[in-house]
């Protein structure tokens, strides 16, 4: 049994032009086309992850005073708030035009800083990537990184907690081993 792992492309489908809707050559030019627009989702996908990286490791690489060499995790859930509350004036700006009594439509870009800003809070509340400040060498990595997203891999990225959630989960948890240890013991 020969394997069928031979990927074609539109170049390589013979007659393309005049085939039946249900033949099989339609169905292998179904396939082509699926797999070229499923190929450029993922390349859009990539670079769009890539650029929002990016973009926030220069965030980060401005925020941090050059003669910091690191920082600890206490500096970096700061840095982290800074960078969270980065839109908060221009969506507090948007809100204060509201006009009381009257009945006004929310602006776009409103809806888009509310749904970017609950986002961003959702990273950091399941886990915020972001550089490593705590390594000197990543610290001088970065100061060295010229914005290239080809070179973003050399950077050592870490994934910080929003404390205050994690604490709130740890002490809504109810704690089931006591309840039954007390249960037994009666």
């Amino acid at each position: 049994m020969v394997s069928n792992n031979k990927r074609h492309t539109m170049k390589a489908i013979k007659n393309k032009d005049m085939i039946h809707p249900s033949s099989r050559k339609a169905q292998q030019v179904m396939r082509v086309v699926l797999r070229k627009d499923r190929l450029e989702h993922r390349q859009k996908v990539r670079t769009n992850n890539s650029f929002s990286t990016s973009e926030r490791i220069l965030w980060f690489r401005h925020a941090v005073p050059e003669d910091v060499k690191t920082l600890t995790r206490e500096e970096q859930h700061a840095l982290i708030e800074e960078y969270l509350a980065r839109y908060n004036e221009e969506y507090e700006s948007l809100v204060a035009l509201h006009r009381p009594g009257k009945v006004r439509p929310k602006a776009a870009r409103e809806d888009m800083l509310a749904a970017f800003i609950a986002k961003e809070r959702q990273e950091y509340a399941s886990g915020f990537e972001l550089p490593d400040f705590s390594s000197p060498k990543n610290v001088v990595i970065l100061r060295e990184w010229d914005g290239d997203l080809n070179s973003l891999n050399r950077i050592k990225m870490i994934r910080l907690n929003d404390p205050s959630y994690v604490a709130k989960m740890t002490h809504s948890a109810p704690a089931p081993k006591a309840e039954e240890s007390s249960a037994m013991q009666e």
